[in-house]
């Protein structure tokens, strides 16, 4: 029995601090901010050019062999405005870079054709958020999906340079941010796309009013009417790729779907689990359902003597998504965060009032750190990664730890000291780009060498040592200076 509880115990024990690991913030991070992980065409038939930003945990690990979990943040904007550098967007990459995770945030593609009629309602850009039919919320959408699964592919091809785990795949997103993630993860079958994504019928140009609107900056808006092509299949073409890979889990941030994503999957693969976090007094996004901006267009007829905002889609909250995996047996694991403050309508008086809400919306957090913290705790039990910088996980005996090396300063701006504390007459420096090509092989003559490259800023990788015995670090070089 005593030997049966030094197990039991053993494995709590280990189990608590393998969760630990992707909880606490204990590394530094390097960030790679506008890499083009592809271009796809935009809603005016012009090619866009997608970028993505990366920031990578620091931890000179004695092998190259350790992986880490990937967690991709997508911003919201109701799929016609935002960026990835939105500061929650950037909040939540550094507090995961400091758990351990690779983590991305992503631009995609924005913008929808809006309405040929006029909605001015004397406020500035109140015409933008009039699509010219609900099928063009389900294209803007559906194309964020696309490419969210092209910037996946194109991490999962780099995952040796980023020391990424392809099987600990994390998505999370706000708003629009959250459809997409979402869809993202759970869209697996062609059957699963909307009929609004085939060729539909042309529209007309949109109404004058709407040239301001950031997503028609550059547009071009052929005067005879927008042609809407079939926009292809669920994966898009940005990077394929081979790489197997398992998304473990989904954020859902005061977000939803267009349809029942769960009910169908495709042979083999995973079901993510999700965390859900909304509010019910969200007037953007019904927790329930309800068609998209239900309480604002409320708010508009029966207080600032607007019009309500036409041509939007129902979508289904979280609250109808964690309802449906209850009642229909879908065996998804949905960690639910949701407030209590319903939506009044009540136009001046009250919590989460329309004019309230001006001040204290309810389609955004309560509380970002709590939340994203919860976040984090939810998904540490899921990843299955061996703890990074930690050299027994990685099956390397202490006493064979091999020497070391340190890159001085790092990141640098191309020049550089390696400084080592063993040397032989075999022992070089060689350093590859993140594609695997050497660029640089040098011997050392004594314990402090110093380089100078002129290569683009980016990750390197810098292996020192003798043939049979060398380590491998990661290097950043950022702008010269």
């Amino acid at each position: 029995m005593r030997y049966l509880f030094t197990i039991l115990s053993s494995l709590l024990l280990s189990s608590s601090v393998f969760s630990q690991q992707w909880i606490d913030k204990k590394y530094t991070y390097d960030s790679l901010l506008n890499l083009n992980y592809g271009s796809e065409i935009g809603f005016d038939g012009q090619l866009d050019s997608l970028k993505l930003d990366l920031y990578l945990p620091n931890c000179d690990d004695p092998s190259h062999l350790s992986k880490r979990p990937l967690i991709i943040v997508i911003h919201g904007g109701a799929f016609i405005a935002g960026d990835k550098s939105e500061t929650s967007v950037q909040y939540t990459c550094r507090q995961f870079a400091k758990r351990g995770y690779v983590a991305a945030s992503i631009n995609y593609r924005l913008g929808f054709v809006a309405d040929e009629q006029s909605w001015t309602c004397n406020y500035p850009n109140y015409s933008c958020i009039f699509a010219t039919d609900s099928s063009e919320w389900y294209r803007a959408y559906y194309r964020g999906v696309q490419d969210a699964k092209g910037a996946l592919r194109y991490l999962l091809n780099r995952a040796d340079s980023y020391r990424i785990d392809p099987s600990n795949v994390f998505l999370t997103g706000e708003s629009a941010g959250s459809f997409i993630s979402l869809g993202a993860a759970l869209m697996d079958v062609n059957s699963e796309r909307p009929i609004q994504t085939f060729a539909l019928s042309n529209v007309p140009v949109p109404n004058p009013n709407t040239a301001n609107c950031v997503y028609n900056s550059g547009a071009n808006l052929n005067a005879q009417g927008i042609t809407r092509p079939d926009l292809g299949g669920i994966a898009g073409t940005i990077e394929p790729s081979t790489v197997p890979y398992t998304i473990k889990g989904v954020g859902n941030i005061f977000g939803g779907m267009f349809s029942n994503l769960m009910a169908q999957q495709a042979p083999g693969v995973t079901k993510p689990s999700i965390f859900s976090y909304h509010q019910p007094c969200d007037i953007v996004v019904s927790i329930d359902s309800a068609k998209i901006f239900w309480g604002l267009s409320w708010c508009m007829t029966n207080g600032y003597g607007c019009y309500g905002i036409a041509n939007t889609p129902k979508s289904y909250g979280s609250r109808t998504i964690s309802d449906w995996n209850t009642n229909q047996n879908m065996g998804y694991t949905i960690q639910n965060e949701f407030t209590t403050t319903p939506f009044p309508y009540s136009f001046v008086f009250g919590q989460a009032s329309c004019t309230d809400q001006a001040a204290n919306p309810c389609h955004a957090y309560d509380n970002l750190m709590l939340r994203e913290g919860n976040m984090a705790q939810f998904f540490a039990n899921l990843v299955t990664t061996s703890p990074i910088c930690d050299t027994t996980a990685l099956g390397i005996p202490t006493n064979e730890i091999p020497f070391g090396f340190r890159i001085l300063p790092n990141p640098n701006s191309g020049e550089f000291t390696v400084a080592t504390d063993e040397l032989s007459p075999e022992s070089a420096i060689e350093i590859y780009d993140c594609f695997g090509n050497l660029i640089l092989k040098q011997y050392l003559i004594n314990e402090q060498t110093k380089i100078k490259l002129s290569v683009s800023p980016g990750v390197y990788f810098i292996e020192v040592g003798t043939p049979i015995k060398k380590i491998r670090s990661r290097m950043v070089i950022r702008n010269h200076s």
